[in-house]
């Protein structure tokens, strides 16, 4: 039976009282919403005050309550449910009930009860905010300007908040990672000044040779926490003066540049300013070891310094740096030398074939910096030598910035053949193992799977299980999908492993690429898969805090930390050598059921998950090197509308899987 209102009246712009029948004992009242952006979240609540008197009742809702979880950025429809047992009764309307919207002048939301198809709904509605930059300028010590504000805001009932936001590359406009946040004060006259010193800018930006950094400006009332976000545009008096660099000297060693994006808004490339500094003066080869002298090209002082060699790691278009390998320098009146036995020189299990391998010198309370290999020093001679056992060969060389680098290849090795295997991951590993025809049909002849777990986070396998969660109580989970989220709920994976006793491990990253993790309690961690994002089961579960990819930079700090446990605990059952990392990918493109080729939608979202999907794989790596890596990333394979599971960036052509298999068949069997 309905729940129905019949009354809503606004007390002292502070709240809502509600006033409706019910024939029913009422024994709670919530307010709820759910929040889709990049997945469903489990639902927002708000316990809402009531009493009740017979069939009539009245609810309270506090209008702060409501600024206070309304997301910032877009429109919040906020429901109403009655009792907590599944399914729940929304309160409702019968008929037209009369209310204006209202909106509070210490508030940055509108507010208006709706009633689509009868359901009680409260809309907060962010206002539409907007910031212009309306004077600026830049000099060696700071970047300031004046900024204005619509609509009018109240006098001193508002502050602003600058956040410069670095995006993971220059094509990805609406994704960030790193961001710092300059307080800049109440607002008043719908203006706000700034200043920020060059020197205050953080060295987490200088991530990448050249950073994107875009300026945002928060909007937040003084007694609230969270603001509502509006990139900063340009006037078109001011766009002449934006474009400006300034150099910021040590220990950053950086330039910053403004400029206006196609968008007209403020942005800055936040560049490493760090070449020519360290410059290699002779590099000569006795047989046994090479010897290098460096001089520093500038009055920066070098003390404890060190030569550097970081092997590059593919990170979507770009690279970055997980492992390196040091030597010690000697300071000399004029000049620094190292000498690097051939023995030693990327000795251990560090080594990839066709790898760069980066020298910088290294010196204390300064970033590293490039060797620069001037036109005099000659390394044309040098050839390819034995490393790693004989297992690599590398030779050193001049890169395309006239830096002094190394490049190494794979020698040949001996194969064993090995057939049992044990798989945590995703379709992208273990759809290699099904008889289908669309995929490998005498795949058994060549492997025994020991264990599959699947859509398991790293971060959830590392905590406690999680109890008293009966799935049996969840209709809408089919059988086939109960046991992903059952083995993800009883932490028996290592167990498991030990076990079965595999040959080989394989994994993929897939689940901490893009899942959220949900954390029960400070103790145990469940992983948001899509599974669980399909059932009523989401909404249940009582948790504490979940970490997304909404900010993946916060992601990747959390889960390191649990990687590194998951790697110690993993290679005391499997030894290193015989761990296979699947790198995975999404595709942006696919066959169309006439065979024509088609992009997907969402095509930066995609990149951004691939670019964030390099990274874990580069982590894995570096705390594992020993493993062997199945990278695809080169090769054409796209989605195909024929897959059997679906059509989706996630799902390949046939003759992915058919090629997977193969390279695992050397890998296993060489």
């Amino acid at each position: 039976m309905k729940i129905l209102i019949k009354d809503i009246q606004l007390i002292d712009n502070k709240t809502w009282k509600i006033f409706g029948i019910s024939e029913r004992k009422i024994t709670s009242i919530q307010a709820y919403f759910n929040d889709s952006r990049e997945y469903v979240h489990p639902e927002q609540k708000i316990n809402i005050p009531f009493e009740q008197d017979t069939n009539m009742f009245t609810a309270t809702i506090s209008v702060a309550d409501i600024a206070k979880y309304s997301m910032a950025d877009q429109e919040t429809d906020w429901k109403f449910k009655v009792n907590t047992d599944y399914p729940y009764t929304n309160l409702c309307t019968d008929g037209p009930i009369t209310n204006k919207p209202f909106q509070s002048d210490s508030s940055l939301f509108r507010y208006q009860f709706e009633f689509p198809l009868g359901i009680l709904t409260l809309i907060s509605k962010p206002l539409e905010v907007s910031t212009h930059l309306e004077n600026f300028s830049m000099d060696e010590q700071s970047v300031s300007g004046e900024i204005s504000i619509k609509p009018s805001l109240t006098d001193k009932l508002f502050e602003a908040r600058l956040l410069l936001k670095r995006r993971p590359t220059a094509q990805f406009y609406l994704f960030h990672e790193q961001q710092q946040v300059f307080n800049l004060g109440a607002v008043m006259n719908n203006r706000i000044t700034f200043s920020i010193p060059l020197q205050d800018i953080s060295s987490q930006f200088l991530v990448d040779d050249s950073n994107v950094l875009d300026a945002i400006i928060e909007i937040v009332p003084v007694d609230m926490e969270k603001g509502i976000p509006t990139y900063l545009s340009i006037s078109s008096e001011v766009k002449p003066t934006v474009s400006q660099n300034r150099k910021v000297g040590a220990p950053l060693l950086a330039t910053l540049h403004a400029y206006v994006t196609g968008s007209n808004r403020l942005s800055f490339l936040f560049k490493k300013n760090r070449q020519g500094i360290a410059t290699l003066t002779q590099l000569s080869d006795t047989g046994e070891e090479f010897k290098f002298q460096l001089k520093p090209e500038s009055d920066i002082k070098f003390s404890q310094s060190q030569i550097v060699a970081k092997r590059r790691d593919k990170k979507d278009k770009l690279f970055e740096y997980n492992i390196e390998q040091t030597w010690p320098i000697k300071k000399g009146l004029n000049k620094y030398s190292a000498s690097i036995s051939k023995k030693d020189f990327l000795a251990g299990p560090v080594n990839k074939a066709d790898t760069t391998w980066d020298f910088y010198l290294r010196s204390e309370n300064l970033p590293d910096l490039p060797i620069m290999v001037p036109d005099m020093v000659d390394l044309s001679p040098l050839e390819y030598f034995d490393i790693a056992n004989d297992q690599f060969k590398a030779k050193i060389t001049k890169n395309g910035l006239r830096n002094l680098s190394c490049y190494t290849i794979k020698t040949p090795t001996n194969s064993e053949n090995v057939t049992k295997i044990a798989i945590l991951g995703t379709d992208f590993s273990y759809s290699a193992f099904n008889s289908r025809p669309f995929f490998n049909p005498d795949y058994e002849e060549f492997f025994e799977c020991s264990i599959i777990q699947s859509h398991s986070s790293i971060i959830s396998m590392m905590t406690e299980p999680a109890k008293d969660i009966d799935l049996t109580n969840y209709p809408d989970i089919v059988e086939q999908r109960r046991p992903i989220i059952a083995e993800d709920l009883k932490k028996e994976f290592f167990a498991n492993l030990e076990a079965s006793n595999p040959d080989y491990f394989l994994i993929d990253l897939y689940p901490d690429v893009v899942r959220p993790v949900m954390w029960l309690n400070d103790k145990t961690a469940i992983t948001l898969s899509y599974v669980v994002e399909q059932s009523q089961l989401l909404n249940d579960l009582s948790y504490e805090k979940i970490v997304d990819h909404v900010d993946n930079e916060a992601f990747f700090h959390e889960w390191t930390k649990y990687a590194d446990q998951f790697i110690s605990k993993l290679t005391e059952i499997i030894p290193p050598n015989r761990v296979i990392l699947n790198s995975g990918g999404f595709t942006t493109s696919y066959y169309a059921k006439n065979r024509a080729i088609l992009e997907y939608k969402g095509k930066m979202e995609i990149e951004r998950n691939n670019y964030f999907w390099n990274r874990l794989n580069n982590y894995f790596m570096s705390k594992i090197p020993e493993a062997t890596v199945i990278d695809f990333s080169k090769k054409p394979y796209i989605g195909d509308f024929n897959h059997p599971f679906g059509q989706s960036p996630s799902h390949f052509e046939s003759t992915y899987y058919k090629d997977f298999l193969k390279e695992l068949i050397y890998i296993t069997q060489k």
